[in-house]
């Protein structure tokens, strides 16, 4: 399963490559962090990156990639996001300013969360807003 990643709010491309580093530099995520590019503009030289792509599998996987979103978020000075869509549809976005705040075991509930909806149990589906089980810094962008 792939999961897109795209980033909202400042220098959203130099926010978006430094994720995809910052990604990229695990060594759980190597070779699982794929560019997501759109043709290059009229008058540019090639293409602009749009998003990024991580391939989950089950076990560690997951737990990766949430703990890198949410490390690269606490390292943001602005107000950025990052916004996830998981194959089914389901979006969910991370805000830098909220993770920032948060104590270090509320940050180990965020993480618990996050891995709810990044890896659900077999037996188990999405909570009823379509967001983790308690959607605190994940949230389902149909909640506003």
């Amino acid at each position: 399963m792939d999961v897109r990643i795209a980033v909202a709010g400042g220098d959203e491309l130099t926010e978006l490559e430094s994720l995809q580093e910052w990604l990229a530099d695990s060594a759980e995520l190597r070779g699982r962090v794929t560019a997501c590019e759109l043709p290059p503009p009229r008058g540019a030289l090639g293409p602009v990156l749009d998003a990024i792509l991580v391939a989950l599998a089950p076990g560690s996987v997951a737990t990766a990639v949430a703990t890198a979103l949410v490390s690269w978020l606490r390292h943001r000075a602005g107000a950025v996001r990052v916004e996830i869509e998981l194959p089914d549809g389901r979006r969910l976005t991370l805000a830098a300013d909220r993770v920032r705040e948060l104590s270090d075991a509320q940050l180990r509930g965020q993480l618990a969360d996050l891995l709810t909806t990044l890896e659900p149990a077999p037996d188990s589906g999405p909570a009823p807003d379509g967001g983790p089980a308690g959607g605190r810094v994940a949230r389902s962008e149909a909640d506003g």
